[in-house]
Parts: structure tokens; C-alpha cells; sequence
């Protein structure tokens, strides 16, 4: 698969609706269900009518309202003697699990782990299959989900990877620079070191006329963390790391407030 990595093509080529995201095809199985159900993994007007459904569901959530319950999650947390690196992965997960009202918060931060690295490509790997299914079968909630199901499990799932990564690349900056504030340290690893460093698309076909069949052909993996070629000393590198156009993470408000809380509350911690 070709990888494209100067910021200034990925950016151009996130911006480009001819540039698809890799369909996720429906199937039986619930961690099948979960991904053709999503919004990251569908196209045209099905992603459009999802994408909005997430907005509206994250407009509900308060930043600020996730960011004071992560933080009293995480004193919690450390004070019954949680790891602080658990606590940076599972406490992004409750947060939203317990706002978003899921089926079982308890077991949501397990179950996104479980989800978050077959979740990305569909591929299963290594990964116990039934395990994998146990997993998504209880995000989606029972009886069989509708879609909204679907979309709040993909943002727990994402929280796994991109929140609760984004915790501790922040913790680990700010044990190099402990005198820097942490918001200054959340800029520099969305920067720098963003969490989740590549995403997929399907180039659009040479002859402009659509053809499933050679999709996998046209893959191409895009780096959120390479160089920029537009990059000076007066102007740093594009954060890539929310994505860019329409297609950007809608969530980013929430994953930041959710990041600056549990942070700063492990900070403490160290001090």
C-alpha cells in the first residue's frame, strides 16, 4: 500500500471528497455490524445522515461538564492505587460511556481495548474472534442495535486509541518538561506525536468511474505525523491529528477537555 507522508498532500488529499474512506462491508456478526454501522467507514449520503446523527449526539455532551467528571474519575481512581497508565486509557472511555448512557459502562473501557486495533481495518489478526464479537455485542447494546448504537460504540472505541493514546504521549511530554502547562503540552503532541498517526483512503480511479473491484488497489495510507513541506520557522507543522476537512474528528472538543483533566489531575499525582 503506497503511504503518503508530507502534511501538505495528506491535508489536500483530507480536504478532496473524491477521496474515499475504505467501505466497511456489512455482515452478521456484531463486530461486522459495528463498523458497516459507523460513520467512519461509509461514503456519500449514508456517512453524511450518520455524521450529523454524531454531531447532534455530541452537541449534548458538555466539554467542560466531561472534562470535571474525568478528572473526579481519575482522583477515584488513584486513590483506590489505579495504574496511572490504566487509568489514562480507561478513564476517557467511562467518561463518555456513563454521558453517552451505554448499556454497561463498567465493561466499556475493556471492550473498546478489545475493539480498538481490529476496529481500524477490520482485520482481525491475532485478535480472539469471539472475544472480538462478545465485545462489540455488548457496546451495540441488545436487542440488535440501531445505528445510533452504533455511531455512540465507535466513539468509545475511538476514545481507546485517540483519547486515552493522547493521555499518555501528554504525560510522557510532560515528564521531559514538567514546568510546562499542560495545555501547551496537549498543542505540542497534537503536533508532534499525534496518538493515531495514519488513516486510509481510496484514490479516486483514473478513468473517473467508480469500481468497487479495484478499490483495494488504489488504498493509500496517509501519515498525520510526517514532515510539511509549507512548514517555517515562523509557521510549525499543520496538526493533522483531528484530520482535516469534512471529515475532521467531530469530537475533538471533548477529547481535549477529556485529555487536560485526566492529565492534570495524574500531574498532581507527581508532584
Amino acid at each position: 500500500m503506497p503511504t503518503i507522508h508530507d502534511r501538505s498532500d495528506v491535508a489536500r488529499i483530507l480536504d478532496d471528497p473524491s477521496w474515499r474512506v475504505p467501505e466497511a462491508a456489512p455482515g452478521p456478526t456484531p463486530f461486522e455490524r459495528l463498523r458497516s454501522e459507523a460513520s467512519r467507514f461509509a461514503n456519500g449520503p449514508a456517512h453524511d445522515e450518520r455524521r450529523a446523527s454524531l454531531e447532534a449526539r455530541l452537541a449534548e455532551l458538555d466539554p467542560a461538564r466531561l472534562a470535571l467528571d474525568a478528572g473526579a474519575r481519575a482522583r477515584e481512581a488513584l486513590a483506590a492505587g489505579g495504574d496511572p497508565a490504566e487509568i489514562a486509557r480507561r478513564i476517557p472511555v467511562r467518561t463518555l460511556a456513563v454521558a453517552l448512557d451505554a448499556a454497561d459502562p463498567m465493561t466499556a473501557p475493556d471492550d473498546a481495548a478489545t475493539l480498538a486495533a481490529p476496529y481500524a481495518t477490520g482485520i482481525l489478526g491475532d485478535a480472539d474472534e469471539a472475544l472480538v464479537d462478545a465485545a462489540a455485542d455488548r457496546l451495540l447494546g441488545a436487542p440488535p442495535s440501531e445505528c445510533a448504537a452504533a455511531l455512540e460504540a465507535q466513539l468509545l472505541v475511538q476514545a481507546h486509541a485517540a483519547t486515552g493514546g493522547l493521555i499518555v504521549a501528554v504525560l510522557r511530554r510532560a515528564a521531559q518538561s514538567p514546568d510546562a502547562a499542560t495545555a501547551d503540552l496537549i498543542g505540542a503532541v497534537l503536533r508532534d506525536t499525534p496518538p493515531v498517526t495514519v488513516t486510509r483512503r481510496v484514490a479516486p480511479p483514473l478513468d473517473h468511474k467508480e469500481n468497487a473491484d479495484d478499490s483495494a488497489d488504489r488504498l493509500v495510507e496517509l501519515r498525520l505525523d510526517g514532515p510539511d513541506r509549507d512548514a517555517t520557522g515562523a509557521a510549525p507543522p499543520r496538526v493533522l491529528a483531528f484530520g482535516a476537512g469534512a471529515r475532521r474528528c467531530p469530537a475533538s472538543a471533548h477529547a481535549v477537555a477529556i485529555t487536560a483533566a485526566v492529565v492534570d489531575v495524574l500531574r498532581e499525582r507527581a508532584c
